[in-house]
């Protein structure tokens, strides 16, 4: 089954499952403050994948891995609490974990816009890594210093991006 997490007017998450049928609930209701956020059926690709984000519509999504950011941190800073004392070699230990969580976590599809996390969802199309000049374009519209244009079907099978 997929899942979207959103953020609420609170900033708390909204898990919402999503059935694998291409309707799925048309809101979602914080279970912290009550509000009720409205889902779009956003297009999807013949196979399930996503044309679209779940939670606003927006074409432009990126992938990146389903890392849990504050294990990421604990990791590095156990690891350096502990380096005195293990003659540093808490530090590779911690970068041995570190690249061992990476190769077997799957990845999440993030939106440009809102920053929907969509996880389950079919792979293709496939979504290209995190792209400053779409975010940048995004976030800052004409001020942008930099930012492709939009292209048309979104991010879906895009080359990835050059830096």
């Amino acid at each position: 089954m997929s899942r979207l997490r959103v953020v609420c007017e609170c900033g708390r998450f909204i898990d919402v499952p999503l059935p694998d049928d291409r309707d799925g609930p048309s809101s979602a209701t914080c279970g912290s403050c009550g509000s009720v956020r409205a889902l779009v059926p956003a297009p999807r690709a013949g196979g399930g994948g996503l044309l679209g984000c779940r939670a606003c519509g927006h074409s432009e999504l990126y992938r990146r891995k389903d890392f849990p950011r504050p294990l990421g941190v604990a990791i590095v800073v156990v690891a350096a609490l502990l380096a005195p004392a293990t003659r540093y070699l808490s530090l590779i230990a911690a970068a041995v974990l570190d690249g061992a969580l990476y190769l077997f976590l799957g990845e999440v599809v993030v939106c440009y816009v809102c920053r929907a996390e969509h996880r389950g969802f079919p792979t293709e199309p496939r979504h290209p890594r995190f792209d400053l000049e779409i975010s940048e374009r995004l976030r800052y519209g004409d001020r942008a210093v930099m930012g492709k244009p939009i292209r048309a079907g979104g991010t879906a099978d895009a080359p990835e991006p050059e830096h």
